[in-house]
């Protein structure tokens, strides 16, 4: 059946509120949907946080922990110490890092040794200000030292500028303790008398005997007692009648397996001349006779004799 023309009219204008309609719903719900509440959104990140798993929670007070600034290391010491003696953990203590700790330590262990306390300022690492610091309580052993001969006379020199008074006194407060002289000449072993015996010489006291037996022990033993003459302000031509020594009562040191340290403490080598004879041992290998060290330039022929009684191969 045909529709009149108002008919079609009416219903194309129902089925356009329909679509209007229905557009609108889809709108609203779709595309004009209010943002969820702040108020919501809190609570629920509360509830979150609430209902956690405990480690991560755990992990979350480490990682805090951690950002933690550490404590701060303990203020350096200043106290007395050996470089020669002194363990890595001391050294640390007086404010050293400990790499240069155990740069010491390797340096030693290879034989090294601080003679003085300058030498210390060839540690790697070694500031100004740190060695300023440390300088003042350095304290060099006595086996680790040099001696010389300028340092033993400037040694016997101040000794001897206060012997006269000091010996007056303490001998007027000993005087009956003292030994008693010889009466007529008595001779005495040079390489076995004490300080005690040697005091019962008229003309030797407690400095010279002491300066006897001190020359005695660095020499290993005398050999001549013209050896007396090396000693500083000793009379030796008014006393050498008193003395006598036995025969290979000296001690000799093996150049061929001997030390620097060991060679360079005896008088008549001394340390430049026993790194020259290291490095000719390095160099040569074994030594046989000290004449094959004349070529060197500190070992001349006067030098090679007055060693030659205490070397052996």
């Amino acid at each position: 059946m045909s529709l009149r023309r108002s008919d079609r009219r009416a219903l194309i204008l129902l089925f356009t509120v329909c679509v209007s309609v229905w557009a609108g719903v889809l709108i609203d719900r779709w595309l004009l949907r209010p943002a969820a509440d702040p108020r919501v959104a809190l609570d629920e990140v509360a509830m979150d946080t609430l209902t956690q798993k405990p480690s991560t929670t755990a992990a979350a007070a480490t990682v805090a922990a951690d950002s933690e600034p550490s404590p701060l290391p303990h203020a350096p010491e200043t106290f007395a110490f050996d470089p020669n003696t002194a363990d890595s953990a001391t050294l640390v203590k007086l404010g050293l890092a400990p790499w240069m700790a155990k740069s010491i330590l390797k340096y030693r262990a290879k034989g090294g040794r601080y003679h003085r306390s300058e030498d210390f300022k060839r540690v790697p690492g070694m500031t100004p200000e740190l060695y300023e610091r440390l300088a003042p309580v350095i304290t060099i052993g006595r086996a680790f030292r040099y001696y010389d001969e300028a340092e033993l006379r400037a040694e016997n020199a101040l000794r001897e500028r206060h012997d006269s008074a000091y010996v007056r006194r303490r001998d007027s407060l000993t005087a009956l303790a003292r030994p008693a002289k010889f009466k007529e000449v008595t001779v005495v072993d040079l390489n076995t008398a004490d300080t005690t015996l040697l005091q019962r010489i008229p003309g030797i006291g407690t400095y010279r005997s002491r300066q006897i037996v001190r020359y005695r022990q660095r020499l290993g033993g005398y050999v001549s007692t013209a050896q007396l003459a090396e000693l500083d302000n000793f009379p030796a031509d008014e006393l050498t009648a008193w003395f006598t020594i036995a025969p290979d009562s000296h001690q000799r040191i093996n150049i061929n397996s001997a030390t620097v340290q060991t060679l360079g403490r005896h008088p008549y080598i001394g340390f430049p001349r026993a790194r020259a004879i290291e490095a000719y041992r390095k160099a040569h290998g074994r030594i046989r006779d000290l004449t094959a060290l004349s070529l060197l330039p500190d070992f001349t022929d006067a030098a090679i004799q007055r060693m030659r009684p205490y070397i052996c191969y």
